[in-house]
């Protein structure tokens, strides 16, 4: 699909649905470079591009995530108005909940199934790092390297600093500010996926995705932390695979 919304995607003659990937604040979809070659031919694959990075790099970003979701949704009908499905990870699970919640509004869909990975329901987004809001570069900085979102080595590294420390901080800027939006419980099932050593989340609050749907909500555990799946996506993509080869029943 020709969208400034999506980049690094594959689609697929025999695909039956549209799975959209979601990255992390600060991501781009780059990091789902390697999944189109993982992932089974039953879905086009569509990896989300936020304004203010890689080819989007001029665009600014909305003030807010309701915002970012509802132009997401109203300038990809052919997207959402058919059957999709959708892989997010950590912050990433807020913009796609918000965004589900757009689509259904102008077209009346739901997802097909919803995996949420690493990510803490939309109610508890960035709830503890709020006091970040009017942080200096520094301090943004070093919350960044202490809270294991970035390796202290970047302080160094000129590109870091000038080309993704921008762009992770408007990203968390934005979603410091979001509240989720009310709404009646969706209706797919969902999929919670984490890494094992995960220090960035809290795995009590995770049951409270079951809120969220009507259907169910299952989890499983990878090998490794927060970021688990981006040095190697071989074993979240064969989890994906069962899943569409189950028409997204859980599969254990």
């Amino acid at each position: 699909m020709n969208s400034k919304w999506f980049a690094y995607g594959m689609t697929h003659e025999q695909a039956d649905l549209n799975l959209l990937l979601f990255p992390f604040a600060g991501g781009c979809p780059s990091v789902f470079v390697q999944w189109k070659r993982l992932l089974c031919p039953k879905a086009n694959v569509y990896p989300v591009l936020y304004p203010f990075r890689e080819a989007r790099r001029s665009e600014q970003l909305p003030d807010t995530v309701q915002q970012l979701a509802q132009s997401l949704a109203a300038e990809n009908e052919a997207v959402f108005s058919g059957k999709y499905a959708i892989f997010a990870h950590c912050a990433g699970a807020s913009v796609a909940y918000e965004t589900i919640l757009a689509a259904k509004q102008l077209y009346g869909t739901e997802p097909e199934w919803l995996i949420v990975s690493g990510a803490e329901p939309p109610e508890y987004s960035l709830e503890s790092l709020r006091y970040l809001a009017d942080a200096s570069p520094a301090e943004f900085l070093n919350y960044l390297i202490s809270g294991g979102f970035a390796e202290e080595s970047v302080r160094d590294n000129p590109a870091f600093l000038s080309y993704y420390l921008p762009i992770i901080s408007a990203d968390f800027r934005m979603l410091f500010s979001y509240r989720m939006t009310a709404a009646p419980p969706l209706h797919c099932p969902i999929f919670r996926f984490r890494g094992d050593t995960d220090k960035v989340i809290d795995p009590a609050r995770l049951d409270a995705w079951q809120h969220y749907t009507e259907g169910t909500c299952t989890e499983q555990v990878f090998s490794g932390g927060h970021y688990y799946f981006t040095a190697d996506p071989a074993p979240v993509c064969s989890s994906i695979n069962r899943i569409l080869e189950q028409g997204g029943e859980a599969n254990g």
